[in-house]
């Protein structure tokens, strides 16, 4: 049977460390919606199918944004939207 002393040491943090900890984590969790968002990759006008086809989204979560405030554009039967406009949106959301 091997017998393991346990040693215990206190240890000192700088108060700073949390803040640095969390501006870290928040530019990870920033750079990782960043590269789930295909923003970039919308056509400069899509269509409400290639906004939720592209970024991954339901009917409900895109109807959702448009009571929100996404502007949209009315063309012929069909509505669009403005990439830059779908981009401001987005920033908005972020916490």
């Amino acid at each position: 049977m091997i017998n393991l002393a346990i040693i215990s040491a206190p240890i000192e943090i700088p108060e700073s460390f949390g803040e640095e900890l969390a501006a870290v984590i928040a530019a990870k969790v920033l750079q990782k919606v960043g590269e789930s968002i295909k923003a970039e990759d919308l056509p400069p006008y899509p269509t409400k199918k290639q906004v939720k086809q592209i970024l991954r989204i339901g009917e409900e979560r895109i109807n959702e944004w448009i009571i929100e405030g996404l502007p949209q554009i009315p063309f012929g039967k069909e509505t669009r939207f403005d990439r830059d406009d779908i981009k401001r949106f987005l920033n908005t959301k972020k916490i």
